[in-house]
């Protein structure tokens, strides 16, 4: 645990990456340009594309086909469910995180595929009660979700053709598959049930305290709740000092810029540019950007950013702590040595 804390502050800067510091520059604005010209929808769209290709990984191609169908089809029964809920609804709210929390990280004991997948899955289900707020019906977003998906299909067959005239694949995977039995009563399903209760009370309370942001602290519970203490302590501490400095330095450069657009916009950019060029050097740095990003863009917004930034570290602070109790729940109810590997995944 010791050697864990005293790498929290350890820079790996040979994981600089500026080209994809560019990607994520230009993503942003992309994305921007998206939400102004197609409002919720084309967001929608866009998030089904990234969540889409993030959820696909290596294996015989027709578990990688499942992988795709399923992160399309769930996904947009999540956003109708989640258009259909609102954060107006707490109780449905906490149901449909909770819920699809619970199913999401049962699936880590098939594998680290489905590990991914779900964790994809109950991510997008926390995004997407934020998304749904915009007036767009179920339909509408369901719609816009698999059309994401099939773009993100045909990404995906473009790239593994290219791939599959010099590489002949990875090989089939033929480790035995526990029953879903096996897995609801290994340490995994325990896990699943802290998992599920922990994002359903953050669920409630990010609703009730924070409703301009309301999925904060669930989504800082699902980043920092992990099978292994050290990685969700880790975790919790780098997140929660990430997003202070970054919503100090947002806060400040807002009050530098003594209400100039140009320079909130450069900064933006830079924090935007360095968001992605540095997420592999430090989680805290990559958090910090982000919110700087986040801070940033509610003051081109025209919201209050000061209130923006206190909002998302009180948030995070909820979650990570909801998330350290759901852990030390679980320390006290398995024993350590007998974890399931296959729960680390995720």
């Amino acid at each position: 645990m010791e050697d864990r804390l005293r790498a929290l502050l350890e820079f790996d800067l040979d994981r600089v990456d500026l080209r994809s510091g560019l990607v994520g520059l230009v993503g942003v604005a992309a994305a921007i340009v998206v939400v102004a010209a197609f409002g919720t929808a084309g967001m929608t769209a866009g998030l089904a594309v990234l969540f889409v290709l993030a959820a696909d990984s290596p294996g015989a191609p027709r578990e990688r086909v499942a992988g795709v169908v399923v992160m399309t089809v769930l996904g947009a029964v999540v956003a109708a469910l989640a258009t259909w809920a609102g954060t107006d609804h707490v109780g449905l709210a906490t149901l449909l995180t909770a819920g699809i929390t619970l199913v999401a990280t049962l699936a880590a004991g098939f594998g680290s595929a489905w590990a991914t997948r779900g964790v994809l899955l109950a991510l997008w289900a926390v995004v997407a009660l934020s998304v749904a707020g915009a007036g767009q019906s179920a339909l509408e977003l369901a719609a816009a979700y698999v059309i994401g998906g099939a773009i993100a299909t045909v990404i995906l067959w473009l790239r593994e053709r290219s791939r599959a005239e010099s590489d002949g694949g990875p090989p089939p995977d033929d480790s035995p598959t526990p029953t879903l039995a096996q897995i609801v009563r290994s340490p995994l399903g325990l896990f699943s049930l802290l998992r599920a209760g922990a994002v359903g009370l953050a669920t409630v309370l990010g609703i009730e305290l924070f409703p301009e942001h309301p999925i904060w602290a669930a989504l800082t519970v699902l980043l920092v709740l992990r099978p292994s203490p050290g990685d969700s302590l880790e975790t919790g501490i780098l997140r929660t000092l990430g997003t202070l400095v970054g919503g100090l330095a947002a806060v400040g450069v807002i009050a530098v810029a003594g209400g100039s657009d140009a320079v909130v916009v450069v900064a933006f950019c830079v924090a935007a540019f360095a968001m992605m060029a540095l997420k592999n050097v430090n989680y805290a740095v990559f958090v910090l950007f982000l919110t700087a990003v986040l801070v940033l863009m509610q003051e081109l917004l025209g919201a209050d950013a000061t209130t923006a930034a206190e909002q998302r570290l009180l948030a995070t602070l909820l979650g990570a702590g909801i998330a350290f109790a759901a852990l030390w729940i679980g320390l006290r109810l398995v024993p350590r040595d007998t974890a399931d590997p296959r729960a680390g995944s995720n």
